[in-house]
């Protein structure tokens, strides 16, 4: 079970930050389109944005599964500082998630807009704040 878990959980973070990194080239391979252009069609790949949300939500599943199979006390004892650092950005992620679903419902209401304008912005910080959660799960459980 608990390599299922496993399992699940890289998939989870393969959707995830590839949903991150594929919205960071489609921004730039849009650079020349006129903003409506880019407007709609960035409205479009926003589709993307559901890999990420079921990305999301098996980092969350498997990720408690993984720390309830080993006990929670033995997995904030053996991630240390790096895992109390992981789940902060952790819940950082969450909540630019949810401003990111509200800012996406706004845009498509006005089909663009200064909440569109927002949108690549936070998406770098999400996806730098992404990186960085690997990087301290990797330095947490080595």
């Amino acid at each position: 079970m608990y390599l299922t878990l496993l399992f699940l959980h890289f998939i989870g973070l393969a959707l995830g930050v590839g949903t991150g990194f594929a919205q960071l080239t489609l921004g730039f391979a849009t650079r020349d389109m006129s903003p409506e252009e880019r407007a709609k069609f960035m409205l479009r790949a926003s589709a993307l944005g559901k890999n990420g949300s079921y990305g999301l939500l098996l980092l969350l599943a498997s990720g408690i599964g993984l720390m309830a199979m080993r006990g929670v006390g033995a997995t904030f004892q053996w991630g240390g500082g790096a895992f109390h650092l992981k789940l902060t950005l952790t819940l950082i992620f969450i909540g630019f998630f949810g401003y990111v679903q509200v800012l996406l419902r706004r845009a498509k209401r006005e089909k663009g807009g200064p909440a569109m304008a927002l949108l690549p912005k936070i998406g770098r910080v999400m996806l730098a704040i992404g990186v960085a959660i690997v990087v301290c799960a990797v330095i947490a459980f080595k």
